[in-house]
């Protein structure tokens, strides 16, 4: 064998073993980088649908689409992340994995913007100058993804009866309890809360 053809296999080896390792680590690493803390994910408890990282996105989308002043609740009070996940159990898979690719598009959509920074950890600010920012894009999936998301969040936020003093809404006409419905009771027993 020549010393030469010997060499060049070794080399092509070495750099083939580096270049894979290299993809490995950075595919790992990327893993690593959506699934780091989670800031808010501690705050829900128990979730079924919306994972550590997806509520965070959830809670910090929904966050920039509300009011933040004196007076109005915020995304916890108004329960918007549990609310969204009990709806996302009852739906069928293919939904809530176009609501999920739609939830991550955003999560990533700020580093295409010149952010070194995913949604949900930039500041509100920051999230808000985005999304208006973003919503001018030329983009049609980009502009529907951004409005149907801060519609549904918004949607979830004044419905909950937290907000209606807020928005000088006096409840149902009628004013009766609101019953539960068997997918409601069983949802919260799933996620060991009460059903009332």
């Amino acid at each position: 064998m020549e010393p030469t053809k010997f060499f060049a296999r070794r080399k092509f080896l070495k750099f083939t073993l580096l270049g894979v390792g290299g993809t490995m680590a950075a595919a790992a690493g990327g893993v690593g980088y959506l699934t780091l803390t989670n800031h808010f994910r501690s705050r829900y408890g128990a979730l079924l649908v919306l994972d550590g990282h997806l509520a965070d996105v959830v809670h910090a989308l929904a966050e920039a689409c509300v009011p933040t002043v004196a007076g109005f609740p915020t995304i916890e009070e108004a329960q918007v992340v549990t609310r969204l996940d009990e709806e996302l159990f009852f739906v069928s898979d293919s939904i809530s994995g176009d609501l999920k690719a739609a939830l991550y598009l955003l999560e990533m959509l700020p580093m295409t913007y010149g952010h070194f920074s995913r949604l949900s950890r930039l500041s509100l600010t920051e999230r808000r100058e985005f999304l208006i920012r973003a919503s001018g894009t030329k983009d049609d999936t980009v502009r529907a993804v951004i409005a149907n998301l801060a519609g549904m969040m918004r949607w979830y936020y004044y419905g909950h009866p937290s907000t209606w003093n807020a928005i000088g809404y006096d409840g149902p006409y009628m004013s009766m309890p609101e019953k539960r419905s068997e997918q409601r009771v069983l949802y919260a027993k799933l996620v060991g809360k009460s059903a009332d």
